[in-house]
């Protein structure tokens, strides 16, 4: 296989940041691990949650969406905070944040507050993810691989083993299900030696980051709202809004070279390929997150049975995280991650024609490896075409859009449920991932012209 071209001095930036520690990649799957936590052991707490603040179920989507917002715009923040200052002070903020979004969940009085609770706890968990994403990128080529496999087979685990963490937890309270994400925080010790040090403060240019966020929630609003069948007036000012705010971003990063969009980043084909890749799937994990709970609750399924049948995913979803790490040293990683994605479609498809509690388990199962997949994959794409300079940046907007995929696919599948049924709903979100394998096959034209594959 034709390796990787790397400059002497990109590698030399790996190895004088990141000190080499046993087993990064495990540490680095600990640290990200229970942001997955978020999504899937929430997911899992819906029906209770729904109980008790007397909510409906498109508006519980919110918990959901919420979390997609916070989490990427969180990881797009730290990401280029890392580029410019180091990733040890972020992991400083990210432990107030994700203690003080788990502290305000515990305490809030209805929806509107838990909300709030969950877009901080999810902007700490975005930072943890970044940095421990932007910290696997800058290991040292030799290590990376085998990392990245570890670290892809360790988020499948997390992935498959929520739902029954979640149940668990929701046999003590629904709110705990909610704050689970805080579990990041057990996993600094052992990601400690793996950081970087404080450096000198570069500015950031935080206009910038304030509109890109503007646009990130803008996206989710829209999409939350004709979840929810609000006016025509209230969808079209709010998309209207986001859209405006998307042109002063572009044309603000334009004449800002060295804002807070790393240079070229947008631009790129390969990265508008990877982020459509990383939405479509993740858009497809979300909504059978969002859809399994509430088909397996009207089987006769508690969270418990919920999360038991989910389980064995995480043997699934980690073997084929690990082999498709394997595959793509040896193979065009495009078809890697089309295959995933197809597969992934074509159980969602298969949930919608039968939606027992095989199919539904089939389905969570090809979301969890393939969302492991598509993050290790394209995360080695980052580390392929994005200098060491901007790479924490370019990591976080790939984790934006990958999150904001997310919320939009929770969305749409809460907005086709309720007039259209769960079939329609999981047959028309099969499209996502769809999309998705779409997108990373058309990553073999610019892979190329570098002449590169994933480590």
């Amino acid at each position: 296989m034709t390796q990787q071209t790397t400059m002497p001095a990109e590698d030399a930036v790996s190895r004088s940041e990141v000190p080499i520690a046993p087993g990064p990649g495990w540490r680095l799957g600990l640290l990200y691990g229970p942001a997955v936590y978020g999504v899937s052991a929430a997911a899992v707490a819906l029906p209770e949650t729904a109980q008790h603040l007397r909510v409906s179920g498109p508006a519980l989507a919110w918990i959901l969406t919420a979390y997609a917002v916070g989490i990427g715009v969180g990881a797009v923040t730290a990401g280029r905070i890392t580029d410019l200052w180091g990733s040890r002070p972020i992991l400083l903020i990210a432990v107030t944040l994700l203690v003080t979004g788990a502290l305000v969940c515990a305490v809030a009085p209805n929806l509107v507050v838990i909300v709030i609770g969950r877009v901080l706890l999810a902007v700490g968990s975005g930072v943890v993810q970044a940095t421990a994403l932007a910290t696997a990128a800058r290991l040292p080529v030799s290590q990376r691989p085998m990392a990245m496999a570890r670290f892809g087979a360790c988020l499948a685990a997390f992935s498959a083993t929520a739902p029954l963490a979640g149940a668990v937890a929701v046999a003590w309270s629904w709110r705990v299900a909610l704050v689970l994400p805080v579990l990041s925080i057990a996993a600094i010790p052992l990601c400690w030696p793996l950081s970087t040090p404080r450096r000198h403060r570069e500015p950031l240019d935080w206009p910038g980051a304030g509109l890109l966020a503007v646009v990130a929630a803008g996206l989710l609003l829209t999409a939350q709202t004709a979840a929810q069948h609000a006016s025509a007036v209230t969808i079209t000012a709010t998309a209207a809004a986001t859209a405006a705010t998307a042109l002063i971003l572009a044309i603000r990063s334009r004449r800002h070279p060295g804002g807070f969009v790393p240079d070229g980043v947008l631009s790129a084909a390969w990265f508008r390929r990877a982020a459509l890749a990383g939405a479509g799937v993740y858009g497809g994990l979300f909504a059978i997150l969002y859809a399994a709970p509430h088909l397996l609750t009207k089987l006769g399924y508690g969270t418990t049975h919920i999360g038991l049948l989910l389980l064995p995913g995480a043997a699934v979803g980690a073997a084929l995280a690990r082999g498709a790490a394997a595959a793509a040293r040896r193979l065009p990683a495009r078809y890697v991650l089309s295959a995933a994605s197809l597969l992934f479609a074509g159980a969602l498809c298969s949930a919608a024609v039968d939606p027992g509690p095989i199919g539904v388990a089939a389905a969570a199962t090809a979301a969890f490896a393939a969302s492991a997949i598509a993050q290790m994959l394209l995360t080695a794409e980052v580390t392929r075409h994005a200098p060491p300079r901007c790479r924490g940046g370019a990591i976080g907007l790939l984790t934006l859009a990958t999150f904001v995929g997310g919320g939009g696919g929770s969305a749409l599948c809460a907005a086709l449920w309720q007039p259209w049924g769960p079939a329609a709903a999981l047959a028309l979100t099969a499209l996502l991932p769809t999309a998705a394998a779409a997108a990373a096959w058309r990553l073999r034209r610019q892979a190329a012209d570098t002449s590169t594959h994933f480590d």
